[in-house]
């Protein structure tokens, strides 16, 4: 019987001995004959009369940048990592590699799926260690040189349930991938798996004796369509879909008037040459950026004819990684195509991102949504009695963070969060959920809307004749002279997120102080302080804060007393500096006569009237704000922290809930060709709150009667952003 490790094959060892690396030296050994012989293989039936060659550093290591070595002046398969073609140069396939990567996730059940969908297809195949650890190669060879627009589909279909796989090298006409027995940049080789023998895997390889006719990859196309493929789960944005539309105009772009004129930054990162370790990712930078711009194709390639580009920051696009911070100048044919690839990838990047701020100015209906929050704003101003009572400051900053979004998403009709809103506003999760539900949508503000998903959607309403502030609205004249439209959007932004951040502050939390809860002033309280931030301008005296808050004098005495103590706002009196009623002399100086003389009145230099106002203006009290204090006050209430807290429990009830989904989705999807099995990666120590298009499924814990396990699915959750 052989010993372990070793083939009953004479002269073929098995494919579980690995390779021994000489760390002395650095080298790595020489190629078994077994390897030899499927390197020349590999070199001998490849499409193109080249192979891409790793080069080193300056410290004799390899640096994971290929280049083009013609086999002419190779003896041989090369020592060192390298690459073969899987294409011609006009993209005729004679393999299809499939490139399972540990990096991406556990590579097990993607390759037991991807072996299943090749022996229903009837296609033969070979498996290769790749040579990092965990990783795999998938062989297929093809009897007759295969399309690049099939080998391509294929691909993109297979990365839409296979997230291990990496699918570039299927679409790009430099994909090139080192064959069986090449080394690894890292020390490994890539090794062979099944069949354990190597002559077996050379008639699999060669396409005379393959078995692989063209219909067999028409029908593993057909195969894994069939699969359905996981649902791209995007972040859910409050207010209207902000994803772009994507048209085919000559190639992909984003819909939307295309805006020519660049800004400082984009022009600076055109212009200027990247360092050499920042080569591609300053060219995605200014590629997402003339994608967000609504530029097309045809645009950006009449950029690449220009010297100044190509050398800036498109210069990734004419050119290869070297030795060192050298590059290689591209053909055409392959710099045409490879801008092709990035411009597409960037389009679709672009396409998934939020709607910048200058982009809603596209948007028609975006002066109307103005319109209708400076409208709302001057009705909720016009009536602050409407929110003085037990749920009135909840009231209006659910209205504030109704209002901001809008002019935000540029939309009338939004989804909202309870949970998100409550965080922007300061309030919990029920209350922001009651104030829109019950509160807000029977008196008129808001209306519901329909909604698909989980969270409710409501609509912004005009004031109308049947609305409570119509009179006081009417009468203050919002109702007849709106304002223009799409003038005061700064202002109302800048104006509605002061006001929100007032009212944020842990300060300001609801609450007595007990053994377990550390309570603020109020939300009432607040709602003084927000009018002492929206006028910072300038003090404010009692009877202003009265009248801008709705409540009485001794509510907002006793609110600015207690900001007093905790020096959250100080007491201004105006006595030195006055302006004349009668000479209509500014502070600061000296009265004067008719004629334009000083006044000089038995040494007096100011008129009666004037002297009566500062008389008037001593005796009342003007109030200013003092933002840099709320944090010192908060702790020394013992309230710091109110907001971090809330922040942290509702982000563990919104993944608890999205994981749980997540499990409902899974126990009702068939289970036919879908991975199972916990698919985390092994180096994950972190979770990551944010819905990614693709993540791993992890699955969820189990009471011993199978039942959903809900307080160990939130203390793991707890767990791990504790780690984080």
């Amino acid at each position: 019987m052989p010993a372990p490790g070793v083939s009953r094959e004479p002269g073929v060892h098995s494919p579980s001995s690995a390779p021994i690396h000489n760390p002395h030296t650095g080298e790595i050994p020489a190629p078994r004959a077994a390897r030899a012989d499927l390197q020349e293989l590999f070199l001998r039936l490849s499409p193109r009369l080249s192979v891409r060659v790793d080069t080193k550093n300056s410290s004799g290591q390899w640096q994971h940048k290929y280049v083009e070595r013609s086999m002419h002046t190779l003896r041989g398969a090369p020592r060192g990592p390298y690459a073969v073609y899987l294409s011609s140069f006009f993209r005729a396939f004679r393999w299809i590699c499939f490139d399972l990567d540990t990096k991406r996730g556990d590579v097990g059940p993607d390759l037991a799926t991807l072996i299943r969908w090749l022996e229903e297809a009837g296609l033969t195949y070979v498996v290769a260690a790749s040579g990092s650890a965990g990783g795999r190669h998938v062989w297929v060879a093809a009897e007759t040189l295969l399309d690049a627009q099939v080998v391509e589909a294929i691909a993109v279909a297979a990365a839409k349930r296979l997230p291990t796989l990496d699918f570039g090298l299927l679409k790009s006409r430099t994909g090139a991938v080192r064959p069986i027995g090449a080394p690894h940049r890292n020390g490994g080789r890539s090794e062979l798996l099944s069949p354990s023998s190597p002559r077996r895997a050379a008639e699999l390889l060669t396409p005379a004796t393959c078995g692989n006719p063209s219909d067999a990859f028409l029908r593993l196309l057909l195969i894994i369509d069939a699969v359905p493929a996981a649902v791209d789960v995007r972040p859910k944005l409050v207010g209207r879909d902000t994803f772009g539309e994507i048209i085919d105009d000559d190639g992909p772009r984003l819909a939307g008037t295309p805006k020519t004129l660049l800004d400082r930054e984009t022009m600076a990162l055109l212009t200027r040459r990247p360092p050499a370790d920042r080569v591609s990712e300053v060219c995605a930078s200014v590629l997402t950026r003339l994608a967000l711009r609504r530029w097309s194709q045809p645009m950006v390639e009449r950029l690449l004819e220009d010297r100044q580009y190509r050398e800036g920051g498109l210069l990734h696009l004419c050119t290869a990684p070297g030795v060192g911070p050298l590059r290689v100048m591209l053909n055409p044919a392959e710099a045409q195509e490879k801008f092709e690839r990035q411009w597409e990838r960037c389009v679709a990047y672009a396409a998934k991102l939020p709607m910048p701020q200058e982009a809603l100015e596209w948007t028609e209906n975006l002066a109307d949504v103005v319109a209708l929050v400076e409208q709302l704003q001057q009705a909720a101003d016009a009536c602050p009695e409407r929110w003085t009572g037990a749920s009135g400051p909840a009231d209006r900053a659910a209205l504030d963070v109704f209002c901001l979004l809008a002019l935000q998403s540029g939309s009338t009709v939004l989804s909202l969060d309870a949970r998100r809103a409550g965080l922007a506003a300061g309030y919990g999760r029920s209350t922001m959920s009651r104030a829109f539900a019950n509160r807000l949508t029977p008196d008129g503000w808001l209306a519901r809307a329909e909604d698909d998903g989980p969270a409710n959607t409501y609509e912004l309403l005009p004031v109308t004749a049947s609305h409570p502030a119509f009179s006081l609205v009417a009468r203050g004249g919002t109702q007849r002279n709106l304002p223009p439209k799409g003038v005061d959007r700064p202002t109302l932004l800048s104006r509605l997120e002061k006001r929100l951040a007032a009212g944020q502050a842990d300060l300001f939390s609801y609450g007595r102080a007990t053994a377990h809860h550390a309570g603020g002033l109020g939300h009432h309280a607040g709602r003084v302080y927000q009018q002492l931030i929206l006028n910072a301008d300038r003090a404010l005296s009692l009877a202003e804060l009265v009248e801008g808050t709705g409540y009485s004098a001794r509510t907002v005495a006793k609110h600015l007393g207690r900001m007093q103590n905790l020096l959250v706002a100080t007491r201004a009196v105006m006595t030195v500096h006055h302006e004349c009623p009668t000479c209509q002399a500014v502070p600061g100086e000296r009265c004067h006569t008719a004629t334009g003389a000083v006044l000089r009145r038995r040494g007096a230099d100011q008129h009666a009237t004037r002297q009566a106002l500062a008389a008037e203006r001593s005796s009342t009290p003007y109030y200013r704000a003092r933002p840099g204090a709320l944090v010192a006050a908060a702790k020394a209430l013992g309230c710091f922290g109110v907001t971090a807290s809330r922040a942290r429990r509702y982000a563990v009830e919104i993944e608890l809930y999205r994981w749980w989904r997540q499990e409902e989705e899974w126990m009702h999807a068939p289970k036919a060709g879908i991975r199972t099995g916990v698919q985390t990666h092994p180096e994950q120590a972190a979770l990551v709150l944010t819905t990614l298009a693709r993540q791993p499924r992890r699955r969820y814990p189990r009471t011993a009667d199978g039942r959903g396990d809900h307080a160990a699915a939130k203390a793991r959750i707890e767990r791990r952003i504790a780690t984080a």
